[in-house]
């Protein structure tokens, strides 16, 4: 036995002031990546923007969409629009979808440019008889 008196101490006797853990959501709410863009070469302009603003909701929660660029659509940095025509092109097996030095860049700094952008690639006009 120790020199040193001790008491028969259970751990649940002790009351913790810590708060519960939180308690994670059911994987069936949040949607994936690939579930918001499964379909993404059916979609229209208003759509995509739609799909792609999901999209960034997703990955980044916290971040606000109150400012408002030329076109009407909610402004965003150049580096989220290359992380969401990035996804696009993961979702349609297309890593490099668009050449990024070849691309306007007032279509990388709203979310309705780069809907434009990838419905341009994805939906590209044929080119048909010059008239004359």
């Amino acid at each position: 036995m120790s020199e040193y008196p001790t008491l028969d101490v259970v751990k649940t006797d002790i009351t913790s002031v810590a708060p519960p853990p939180p308690v994670a959501a059911p994987a069936a709410a949040v949607p994936t990546n690939a579930a918001i863009l499964a379909s993404v070469t059916t979609r229209t302009v208003d759509q995509l923007q739609s799909d792609l603003t999901r999209l960034l909701r997703g990955a980044q929660p916290n971040r606000q969409l109150t400012d408002v660029a030329d076109d009407g659509s909610p402004k965003i940095p150049s580096l989220v629009a290359v992380f969401l025509v990035n996804q696009v092109g993961a979702s349609v097996d297309r890593p490099k979808l668009v050449d990024l030095s070849r691309v306007r860049r007032e279509d990388l700094r709203s979310l309705g440019g780069v809907a434009r952008l990838v419905h341009r690639t994805l939906h590209p006009v044929p080119a048909g008889p010059v008239a004359s």
